[in-house]
């Protein structure tokens, strides 16, 4: 019997079975618009939690850099800073005579430790002048030289421990500091500049202090130093803040920079940048007898009383130095949502006007023990 017509057969095509999708677009359906709309408002929300995590992460990112920053500057200025201090007067009797005499009378000598609140240059910043005598290079001149006041020779043993080694460390134009416990006058430390290179027989070069009145006043010519006397290279360095490029420095109202001189010439091109973005320097001090009752405070009392400046005559009672360091970040906050202003710190009282800068203060006491150690003797 003959099979009836296959439509399927004939166009090449199977039939449909039971399970195909049936025939039409119904196997072929998209999202609707709704769906879609739906799909990227959660993308939105999504991506806009993502961003603003992101956003504040990076923010406190920045943050943390600028704080870590901060205390870097703040534990390298505070360490040479104090470290200094601490050591002001080693080596010597608490005043300096001859080279770098302070002022301009007979008694022009230097004391070891010399301040300056609101000094002129650095925007009501203090600054701070200490002196002493570098511990690593210390040395006794020889016993059997006997030398004259306007002596431009000192020598030294050279048969003795290092000190030919010690002797190769100075070069002309540095500082010898030398401390006379012989002289009639009492202990004195005298300071010479070096005129030459130390030679190999221990002879050290030195310019006639003669010409400065201090020196002279307790070693005048035709007198002789006393034969044997304590002698060291000699530290003379000024702390300040240098916000306005004064002398040459780099720096600026929105770069204050710690600077150091060592000549105490400050401020001059030939300083030493320390530390960016230092932005105010004040220095406290704390007397033998700063209430005036003739009994020695202790500076470590809550009713110690600290000053804000002291007399070249009364820079040997200084038993305490209070440091007051304000340091600033870099750069402002990024977003501009944070102001902030510059704190008053001991006397110096500033402006109120905001900015984006971050800011920490940090106060440190120090004991200038050789000071403290020579008013007990």
């Amino acid at each position: 019997m003959p099979r009836p017509f296959d439509r399927s057969v004939a166009t090449g095509r199977r039939a449909a079975g039971p399970g195909s999708a049936a025939a039409g677009t119904s196997g072929r359906q998209g999202f609707t618009l709704i769906e879609l709309m739906i799909a990227v408002a959660i993308a939105s929300v999504v991506v806009a939690g993502l961003y603003s995590l992101f956003t504040v992460q990076t923010r406190q990112f920045i943050f943390q850099d600028l704080q870590m920053e901060m205390h870097q500057n703040q534990r390298f200025a505070t360490d040479i800073v104090s470290r200094s201090v601490r050591m002001a007067g080693f080596g010597t009797s608490g005043r300096i005579d001859g080279y770098l005499g302070f002022g301009g009378s007979v008694d022009n000598d230097l004391p070891v430790v010399l301040t300056y609140d609101n000094w002129t240059g650095g925007g009501g910043t203090d600054a701070i002048t200490v002196v002493y005598g570098d511990p690593s290079l210390t040395m006794g001149t020889d016993a059997s030289e006997l030398s004259a006041c306007e002596t431009t020779s000192l020598r030294f043993p050279t048969g003795i421990l290092d000190y030919p080694e010690r002797l190769g460390e100075y070069t002309a134009g540095e500082m010898m500091l030398c401390m006379d416990y012989a002289s009639l006058a009492g202990m004195e430390t005298y300071l010479w500049v070096l005129s030459g290179d130390p030679t190999t027989t221990g002879v050290v070069p030195v310019y006639d202090a003669t010409g400065y009145a201090d020196y002279a006043g307790v070693c005048p010519p035709g007198e002789n130093l006393t034969p044997s006397m304590y002698c060291s290279k000699a530290q003379v360095m000024t702390f300040y803040v240098d916000n306005d490029g004064t002398g040459g420095g780099p720096g600026t109202p929105d770069k204050p920079v710690l600077m150091v001189d060592m000549d105490l010439d400050f401020p001059e091109d030939d300083d030493i940048p320390l530390v960016e973005n230092v932005e105010d320097l004040q220095f406290e001090y704390c007397m033998l007898d700063a209430d005036g009752d003739s009994a020695v405070d202790d500076c470590t009392a809550s009713t110690a009383v600290w000053v804000d400046s002291v007399t070249d005559d009364q820079s040997h009672q200084i038993q305490m130095v209070r440091m007051h360091l304000l340091v600033r970040s870099s750069r402002q906050d990024p977003g501009d949502l944070y102001q902030n202003s510059q704190p008053s710190l001991a006397n110096h009282v500033v402006s109120v006007s905001t900015d984006g800068f971050y800011r920490q203060v940090l106060t440190t006491e120090v004991t200038v023990r050789n000071l403290r150690l020579q008013a007990n003797l």
